[in-house]
């Protein structure tokens, strides 16, 4: 049997698979470029979410602080590597390569970057106000003007230790009477809420409520219905504070105003005047102007009323009025000993030895007054408890008393 096909048949399969070639082709075709293009999407939208991760990540870097202990410890290890005989940029090369802080390893970079482009260390430091204060860039500035950029880092970090200790000090004093009150707060406001409600309905209709009970009332009655006006009141006490603190004329009140405070008044006045004291006489010994040292003192001062003096009796300096003589108008800012001992500096030559020794005896004063506050703040805090603790027993009391006595 011959199963040969007719060449007729064998022409119509060969044509029809050539007709039909051409669309599977295309359909192949279709499909991977389908396949392409949903990859290329998806690939654009992971690279979209990775620029928007990125962005988002530089933007919190860009806006996260540095905390005081990073910026000693960055001085630290700055003046330890520079008194090892290494220029300030390699040393912040290499410092950069040690911190952990993103936002200070970027800082740093910088400062390396705007250095070898000719900028000085003090104006690199200038173009980051947020992490480094006037205070430091004016000591840099004058150590740098004056030889001895080494000795004044040194210095500066003196000053950031003892700023950290006292820091630390007035924290652990503050933290007591802060938790206290907060606690204390918390149960007024517990009190005023679930309590007091209850007994309003038991003495509801009560004649002449004592009044204690009668102020508790009125609390609650305030607190239940007029929550959202209080928490409202409370943000905007506390934005206006700020803004008007951080007007000029607002800041040099309100430290006017802390300088006249008990206790604390002289906390702040010798807590500046260490600081200002400690710096000039570094200053004046390191060679620099006393007009200059003055300058950069007042800057140390970081309170806008003792500034303004400072540099006040800079100026009347070189119209040749003494500065004892200038400070000695004002008994609460300048303490009569602190003018008698410059006016013996100034007599004898000495003024920035004379400075030295009133910086130890401020940095003594201090190290009492933290000691004192934190013997004062416990009996001040039990104090305010019992009073607080009594009114609460006589508001719920009294009334019960006096209902009592009507009974019998």
């Amino acid at each position: 049997m011959d199963n040969t096909l007719p060449a007729s048949d064998v022409t119509r399969d060969i044509d029809y698979d050539s007709e039909n070639q051409p669309e599977i082709i295309l359909d192949l075709q279709y499909e991977e470029e389908t396949r392409r293009s949903k990859k290329q999407k998806s690939g654009d939208s992971t690279k979209n979410v990775l620029d928007l991760y990125k962005q988002l990540d530089k933007w919190l870097i860009e806006h996260s602080g540095i905390k005081f202990k990073e910026k000693l410890l960055f001085f630290q290890l700055l003046v330890t590597v520079n008194e090892a005989g290494v220029s300030i940029p390699d040393a912040l090369k290499l410092i950069q390569e040690q911190t952990k802080n993103p936002r200070l390893k970027i800082v740093i970079g910088d400062l390396q970057h705007k250095m070898h482009n000719g900028l000085s260390f003090a104006n690199s430091l200038r173009t980051f106000p947020d992490v480094f204060d006037q205070t430091t860039c004016s000591i840099v500035e004058a150590g740098e003007s004056s030889g001895q950029l080494g000795p004044l880092l040194r210095e500066l970090v003196s000053q950031y230790e003892r700023m950290n200790v006292i820091q630390k000090k007035a924290k652990s004093v503050m933290v007591y009477p802060v938790v206290v009150t907060i606690v204390m707060a918390l149960l007024v406001v517990v009190v005023l809420i679930f309590i007091v409600p209850k007994l309003e309905a038991i003495f509801n209709g009560a004649e002449n409520l004592p009044l204690p009970t009668r102020i508790l009332i009125t609390g609650s009655d305030i607190m239940q219905n007029y929550w959202y006006l209080i928490i409202a009141g409370i943000f905007s006490i506390v934005f206006a504070f700020k803004m008007w603190v951080k007007s000029p004329k607002g800041k040099e009140q309100f430290s006017m105003a802390m300088l006249h405070v008990p206790v604390v008044g002289d906390f702040v006045k010798q807590m500046v005047l260490s600081r200002v004291t400690r710096i000039l006489g570094f200053l004046i010994q390191s060679g620099v102007s006393i007009m200059r040292s003055m300058k950069i003192a007042a800057s140390v001062a970081e309170n806008p009323v003792y500034e303004k003096r400072i540099l006040l009796a800079a100026d009347d300096l070189s119209r040749g009025i003494e500065i004892s003589e200038n400070f000695s108008d004002d008994e609460s800012i300048f303490p009569s000993m602190f003018v008698q001992m410059i006016s013996i500096g100034e007599k004898t030559s000495s003024l920035g030895n004379i400075m030295n020794k009133l910086a130890d005896y401020y940095d003594e004063e201090l190290e009492r007054k933290v000691g004192m506050l934190s013997k004062l703040m416990e009996p001040i805090i039990m104090i305010f408890m019992a009073i607080g603790a009594v009114f609460m027993i006589l508001a719920i009391y009294m009334p019960i008393l006096q209902m009592n006595d009507k009974v019998t």
